[in-house]
C-alpha cells in the first residue's frame, strides 16, 4: 500500500521560522564554516542538545551561535532539516545551483519532495514558468501544483495545455484559489461549452455540493438554467418525480434529472420510485450507465426497507445490475431468515474472484450443509471447509471450529540477519525517521518513514518492520508488513506491546490481554497518538466524553491530553471494555460491536432478532459493514494474540455461540 503527502500552501511550514536578517547572507556565504566536524562525535544527548541550540540561534538571526552548535553535530541524523530551512529562506533568491545540490544530494526523500514543492510555489509567485515547467513533478497530486503546471505550459505556448482543463475544472468540488487565474484564462479562449458547464453542474448536484451548483448557474445559457432550475426542486420536492409530463423532454439533462430525481424520491418510497422508473424507461432512452446506476439504488433501498422479492425480481431482469455490493446486501436479507436456497442462489452470482473469497465461500459451505446438498464444483461442505480451514481468517477459525481442528496461524518467524539491520537502520531517511519520532515530531518521522521504505524490496521491509518493532515504533512495523503485502510475519504484525501495561490493567479489570490487544490493535495499530475523524484518541481510541465518563466511574485521575499516553488510554480503554462485558454477560461479540458502534445500538439490532439466530449469521448481518468487519477483526486478531502469548484462545467461547439462540 502505497502513502502519498500532499503538502498546501497553508500547511507548508518549515520546523522554524527564520527571520529576515541581512546577518543571513553572511551566514551562507563563500568559506563561512557551515559544515559539522567529523573529527568528533559527541553522545547523541549532547547532539540533541547542539541541534536545537543551532535552531534557535538560526530563528534569532545569530549566526556565530548557529555555525558554532553546527559545527559540534557530527553525523546528527537531522542536519539536513538544518539545511533545508536556509535553503526554504532562500528560495526567493532563486539561486538554482544551490537548489540542485540540495535536490540532488536528497533524491528520493521526505526533504526534496517537500523543498521541490515550496520551490514550485515560489516560481509560480515570480511567474518563472518555463523553470516551474523543468522543476514540476507530475506525480504530485497537488491542485494547486497541477493548476500552476497547466498554466505555465499554456503560457510557453503549448497549445494542449488548455484543452486539459476542461477534465479538471468540471468535477463537482470547488477548487483552490490558485486555479483561478488558469481557469480565466482557459474561459476566455472560449473552452467552457455548455456542456462542460452543464456536466459540473451535474457532478457537483451528485456530489451533494449544492451551494456550488448554485453558483455555477451564472456559466448556464437560458436553456440549461432552466434544466439547473428542475434539478434543484426534485432534490428539495422529489415527489415531483409523480408529476411525469414535466419529464417528457428527450435529452442527456433531462435523463441525468430523472435518475437523480428517482433515486431522491427512492429513499423514502423505493416501490413507488420503481413503478415510476418503470415508465420513464418506457419513454426515455437513458444511457446504460445512467440506467444501471439509478436501478442500483432502487434495488437497494428496496433491500433496506425488506422488500426483497421486488428487489430480487428486478435483479434479474437487469443482467447488468448484478453488482457485488448489491448481491452481498440480498445474501444478508437471506441469511436473517435463513433462506438457505437463495443464499445460495445469490452467492452463485457473485464475481468468481468474490465467490472464492473466505466469506463466500464459508456462506457456501453453510448452506450446502443446511440444504444437504453438495457442489460440482467445489464438493462437499465439509471439504469446503477443511480448505478454508487451513487459512489465518475470520472464516478459516470458523470453519476450523466447525470441524473441531486447530487453528491455521501461518507464522513466518521474522529472522533478520544483523547485518541487515546494520545496513537498514544507517539509511538516512531511517536515521530521521527514528530520531524525529524519538522527538515527538511525528508528522516528519511519519513523511520520512513512508519515503525512505516506499521502494524497498521484501527483505529490506521485513528488516524496517524488525527494526521499528524493536524501537517500540510498532505502528509503522504494521505499516513496513502491509507496504510489502508480508502478511505471514506476526511478530511485526501482531507485537506484543506495552505488556506490561496490558498485563497490569487486564489484573486489574479481568479483561483479557488478548482482547485489550485485539481491539488496541484493531482501533490504531498501536499508533498512541492516532486522531479519528470523529475525534476517537489514543491507542484505543477513545472518545473524549466516554473517556471522561469511565475514568470518573472508575475514580480515575484523568485529563483529555492523557488519551494520547499509552498506559492512560490502555487504563481507560480495558475498564471501558468491562463495562461492555459485564452489560452483555461477558460475550464479547456484542462487547466488540458496543465499543465500535455504542450499546444503544447494539440493543437496537439485538431487538430486531425476535427469533433465534447463530452467532456468526448475527454478525454476518451487523447492519454497519464497519461494525461488521470490526466485531469479526477482534474475534480473530483475539486468537492470533493468544497464539502470541503462548495462551491459545477459541474464536468463540461456548457460552457466546450459545447467547444469541
Amino acid at each position: 500500500m502505497r502513502s502519498s503527502l500532499v503538502f498546501r500552501p497553508l500547511i507548508l511550514v518549515i520546523l522554524f521560522s527564520i527571520p529576515l536578517m541581512a546577518g543571513l547572507s553572511h551566514a551562507l556565504a563563500p568559506g563561512a564554516n557551515n559544515s559539522p566536524i567529523a573529527s568528533k562525535t559527541l553522545p547523541l544527548s549532547e547532539q540533541r542538545f547542539h541541534y536545537e541550540m543551532a535552531k534557535s540561534a538560526l530563528s534569532d538571526g545569530k549566526w556565530d551561535s548557529f555555525h558554532h552548535h553546527y559545527a559540534q553535530l557530527g553525523d546528527y541524523p537531522l542536519i539536513p532539516y538544518l539545511d533545508y530551512a536556509i535553503q526554504k529562506y532562500e528560495l526567493h533568491k532563486l539561486n538554482t545551483q544551490k537548489i540542485d545540490n540540495f535536490l540532488n544530494k536528497h533524491r528520493g526523500s521526505f526533504l526534496e519532495t517537500r523543498l521541490r514543492q515550496q520551490l514550485l510555489y515560489t516560481l509560480a509567485m515570480k511567474k518563472r514558468w518555463e523553470d516551474y515547467i523543468a522543476y514540476y513533478d507530475s506525480s504530485s497530486e497537488s491542485k494547486e501544483l497541477q493548476c500552476y503546471w497547466l498554466y505555465a505550459r499554456s503560457f510557453e505556448h503549448d497549445d494542449s495545455a488548455l484543452e486539459e482543463v476542461a477534465e479538471l475544472w468540471q468535477q463537482g468540488y470547488s477548487h483552490p484559489k490558485a486555479c483561478d487565474p488558469l481557469f480565466n484564462r482557459w474561459r476566455r479562449a472560449g473552452l467552457l461549452t455548455q456542456d462542460v458547464a452543464w456536466t459540473r453542474f451535474h457532478n457537483a448536484m451528485h456530489a451533494g455540493n449544492r451551494s456550488l451548483a448554485r453558483y455555477l448557474t451564472r456559466y448556464l445559457d437560458e436553456k440549461h438554467t432552466a434544466y439547473a432550475l428542475l434539478y434543484q426542486r426534485v432534490h428539495s420536492y422529489p415527489y415531483t418525480m409523480r408529476e411525469t409530463r414535466k419529464f417528457s423532454e428527450q435529452s442527456l439533462p433531462m435523463q441525468q434529472i430523472i435518475a437523480y430525481g428517482i433515486k431522491r424520491y427512492a429513499r423514502k418510497n423505493p416501490k413507488d420510485a420503481l413503478r415510476l422508473w418503470e415508465l420513464y424507461e418506457a419513454q426515455q432512452l437513458f444511457p446504460q450507465a445512467l440506467s444501471s446506476d439509478a436501478k442500483l439504488y432502487i434495488a437497494t433501498r428496496l433491500i433496506r426497507n425488506n422488500e426483497t422479492e421486488m428487489a430480487e425480481k428486478l435483479m434479474a431482469s437487469s443482467h447488468e445490475l448484478r453488482e457485488n455490493a448489491v448481491i452481498e446486501k440480498l445474501i444478508r436479507q437471506s441469511l436473517k431468515t435463513e433462506s438457505w436456497d437463495k443464499i445460495l442462489q445469490w452467492v452463485n452470482v457473485l464475481e468468481e474472484k468474490q465467490q472464492q473469497s473466505d466469506r463466500w465461500m464459508y456462506w457456501r459451505a453453510r448452506a450446502l450443509e443446511a440444504l444437504d446438498k453438495s457442489d460440482t464444483s467445489f464438493g462437499e461442505p465439509t471439504q469446503i471447509y477443511l480448505s478454508l480451514s487451513n487459512n489465518r481468517s475470520f472464516y478459516g477459525f470458523l470453519s476450523a471450529d466447525r470441524l473441531g481442528r486447530s487453528y491455521a496461524l501461518e507464522h513466518t518467524p521474522s529472522e533478520v540477519s544483523p547485518s541487515s539491520i546494520l545496513t537498514v537502520s544507517n539509511l538516512p531517511g531511517m536515521r530521521r525517521a527514528k530520531e524525529l519520532w524519538l522527538k515527538g515530531d511525528l508528522s516528519e518521522s511519519q513523511a520520512e518513514w513512508v519515503f525512505t521504505i516506499r521502494n524497498m524490496g521484501s527483505d529490506e521491509l521485513v528488516t524496517a518492520g524488525e527494526l521499528a518493532r524493536r524501537w517500540g515504533w510498532y505502528n509503522k512495523g504494521i505499516h513496513a508488513m502491509i507496504t510489502g503485502n508480508l502478511w505471514d510475519h506476526l511478530s511485526i504484525r501482531f507485537p506484543l506491546a506495552y505488556q506490561e501495561e496490558v498485563h497490569l490493567t487486564s489484573s486489574n479489570t479481568k479483561v483479557a490481554p488478548d482482547l485489550i490487544y485485539a481491539v488496541a490493535r484493531q482501533e490504531s495499530a498501536f499508533a498512541a497518538n492516532a486522531t479519528s475523524s470523529a475525534g476517537a484518541m489514543g491507542l484505543m481510541q477513545l472518545m473524549p466524553a466516554t473517556a471522561k465518563s469511565t475514568a470518573k466511574r472508575n475514580g480515575i485521575k484523568h485529563s483529555k491530553t492523557d488519551l494520547f499516553k499509552p498506559e492512560h488510554n490502555i487504563q481507560l480503554g480495558a475498564h471501558y471494555l468491562s463495562e461492555l462485558l459485564e452489560q452483555y454477560q461477558g460475550n464479547r461479540i456484542l462487547a466488540a460491536a458496543a465499543y465500535n458502534a455504542g450499546p444503544h445500538r447494539v440493543d437496537r439490532w439485538l431487538g430486531r432478532n425476535p427469533q433465534d439466530v447463530s452467532y456468526d449469521i448475527w454478525i454476518e448481518t451487523i447492519p454497519f459493514k464497519e461494525t461488521r468487519g470490526y466485531v469479526q477483526n477482534v474475534l480473530a486478531f483475539s486468537v492470533i494474540y493468544g497464539y502470541r502469548m503462548g495462551k491459545p484462545r477459541n474464536l468463540v467461547s461456548e457460552f457466546e455461540a450459545n447467547s444469541l439462540l
